[in-house]
């Protein structure tokens, strides 16, 4: 049976703090406990998920203070037996508090053998021998949902996550963590909290990056060693006072005293300062939900911008083809909703094609054998016909029509890999070169730019 848009949109829902938050708690795989949320929830629709946002049947325990409520539910205790129960479950404010709560559930020490795990159907072994489920066929039945909805899709984070995307990510997850506070003595996450440097260096170093490895301790050591692991200085690139010109990712760095991530939409993540506005002394953990935050955009001030140079955004010859993107869109490397687009269309690509391409990678259709720019080009060279000959033949053979569609008009349009941001093109705009008026707004159009996002990004710099 095809996925309906309803069950594709709470797939991707629960999919991004899942990604969110895994991390941080030690889990490498996310496929077997978006499927446990589909089972134990039937798709959200189940009064425990839809009105207490408890998407995996969690029981209070007798460690739980938090809000509950007790209702009935069915227990496999004998093979082939369901016993009618009634227990007490624990009641969240919100999808993503359900989510986090599944993870500081299986902080509990049974599930401790989880972390580490890579392959889902292990993951779903592990955690129904440790007690979680007692159906006889739980990992039957999850496994069969990773499989039927593709769902290891959204596992594909080694494989199609930037490095630099993966220490975003892993600063976000602490910051959502009240487990990580702020404390200079214990700073590299002994007793689970950070000092601003420690944050980001051991984020970047969990990622892949080797910046600790390579000897970067503090603030005053890190521009020279993250410099020598990838980074590049582009400060004289960007507004340090609006913020102009940062990316996701870009290393804030203040060489005395302080530095963040920023985080994208005007965000910058850090670890600040402890509960009694100290550097030491303080609890272990977020005491104030401030100690380690996602906060607004603030120039510190920084002395130094350090972007990923092998992994940059921007566009250009390195410009990725949909199918690529679009994976790296299930893997949660360009956010959701309103970010997702942003984000795509400021890296100039085209929003609608790579979200027809995820739909399509989502529902299961076949795995095409070339991209979909590859098979635009084709397209433009006459190999699929016309009209409804060509949407057959291409449908047939495995590809979304929509999204070959898209990309064919945006490369019959003049897009190329050396296609400009929106971010420079605004720039150009505004330096004069792209006329005004209506003027403007035809030679962007003919040259292939969306011109509401780059009006856009004009108004944004000159705030």
């Amino acid at each position: 049976m095809a996925i309906t848009e309803k069950q594709q949109r709470f797939i991707e829902d629960i999919a991004k703090h899942v990604q969110k938050y895994a991390r941080a708690y030690g889990i490498l795989v996310h496929s077997p406990i978006i499927a446990q949320a589909i089972l134990e929830s039937g798709w959200g629709e189940s009064k425990l998920s839809a009105k207490y946002h408890n998407y995996f049947g969690l029981k209070c325990g007798s460690k739980w203070t938090g809000k509950s409520v007790n209702l009935t539910t069915q227990e496999e205790y004998q093979p082939g037996t369901l016993t009618t129960i009634k227990d007490n479950f624990r009641v969240y404010d919100s999808m993503e508090e359900g989510v986090k709560g599944y993870f500081e559930f299986i902080q509990l020490q049974r599930y401790q053998n989880l972390r580490g795990i890579t392959d889902p159907k292990e993951y779903l072994q592990t955690i129904k021998n440790d007690g979680y489920a007692t159906s006889s066929t739980y990992v039957e039945n999850n496994y069969q949902l990773i499989t039927q909805y593709k769902l290891t899709e959204y596992d594909k984070e080694g494989a199609e996550m930037s490095k630099i995307e993966k220490a975003v990510q892993q600063m976000e997850a602490w910051a959502g963590n009240d487990s990580h506070g702020y404390d200079q003595t214990y700073r590299w996450g002994q007793h689970g909290d950070f000092d601003c440097s420690a944050a980001v260096i051991q984020a970047c170093e969990n990622a892949g990056i080797p910046v600790k490895s390579k000897g970067a301790t503090y603030t005053g050591n890190m521009l020279a060693v993250f410099k020598k692991c990838g980074f590049v200085d582009v400060t004289s690139k960007v507004n340090r006072l609006t913020g102009a010109g940062l990316l996701r990712g870009d290393v804030l760095l203040n060489t005395s005293h302080h530095t963040a991530m920023y985080c994208g939409n005007g965000k910058e993540v850090e670890a600040s300062i402890n509960e009694k506005g100290t550097a030491t002394g303080g609890k272990p953990g977020d005491q104030t939900g401030k100690e380690f935050l996602i906060r607004s955009y603030r120039n510190y001030p920084w002395t130094n911008v350090l972007r990923y140079a092998a992994e940059s955004q921007a566009s250009g010859s390195g410009k990725k083809d949909v199918t690529t993107v679009a994976k790296e869109v299930l893997a949660g490397a360009w956010g959701n909703g309103d970010d997702r687009k942003n984000r795509l269309t400021a890296a100039g690509y085209d929003y609608a094609a790579v979200q027809a391409e995820v739909n399509r990678l989502v529902s299961g259709a076949s795995t095409p054998k070339k991209s979909t720019t590859e098979i635009a080009k084709e397209v433009l060279a006459g190999k699929w016909g016309n009209g409804d000959d060509r949407k057959k033949k291409l449908q047939a053979a495995g590809y979304n029509y929509a999204a070959v569609q898209a990309e064919v008009n945006r490369l019959a349009k003049g897009g190329s890999s050396t296609k400009k941001s929106v971010t420079a093109v605004a720039k150009e705009v505004l330096a004069g070169k792209w006329g005004n008026g209506d003027a403007r707004k035809k030679k962007l159009q003919a040259a292939g730019y969306n011109y509401n996002a780059v009006q856009k990004e004009v108004n944004r710099l000159m705030r």
